[in-house]
């Protein structure tokens, strides 16, 4: 990226793409594991979060204006989106063979970069406080999700114990 790139815009932009990056690895993985009940739609409802996700930024673009969409969002927010693309440039899914590297994949991903780009980008850049209040209270539920993980989908051991479900070629 040079310096003409490092505006709130081209981040939103970058945002956007990694939410769907993130939905597609949640989509990937909802078919992984078919044998576990439950965890198929616990996929398939933290992709529908990145959706979600990527929907609000949309939004969040079109609130902007003109002069705020040029401004630079500063170091650190270029600095933790450049760890994410390094991260999500590779084959993630290639490293998920048991459910515990799903969940240590999940994990990683949400307690990353990505949530305080996506923070930022929303309770930073937009100017309501009821919004902001709906948006921190929205991450938190996202975020309790991969929390609450051990309680839902076993142990660690288990989670180890368990592979993917390989489909036949037919």
């Amino acid at each position: 990226m040079d310096d003409t790139e490092h505006t709130i815009e081209h981040l939103l932009e970058y945002a956007i793409e990694i939410e769907y990056k993130a939905a597609h690895i949640y989509g990937t993985l909802s078919k992984l594991f078919p044998q576990v009940p439950g965890l198929t739609a616990f996929w398939q409802g933290l992709k529908e979060d990145e959706l979600e996700h990527a929907n609000i930024l949309h939004e969040t673009r079109n609130l902007m204006t003109p002069e705020q969409l040029l401004q630079d969002p500063g170091r650190k927010a270029w600095k933790d989106m450049g760890n994410l693309q390094l991260m999500l440039s590779k084959d993630l899914l290639a490293t998920v063979n048991t459910l515990e590297d799903a969940y240590q994949l999940a994990y990683d991903l949400e307690f990353s970069e990505v949530n305080t780009i996506f923070q930022f980008l929303t309770v930073e850049c937009i100017p309501s406080g009821k919004t902001k209040q709906l948006i921190n209270s929205m991450i938190d539920r996202h975020l309790n999700k991969i929390s609450e993980f051990n309680q839902t989908f076993g142990d660690k051991d288990w989670r180890r114990g368990t592979f993917i479900h390989q489909i036949q070629a037919q």
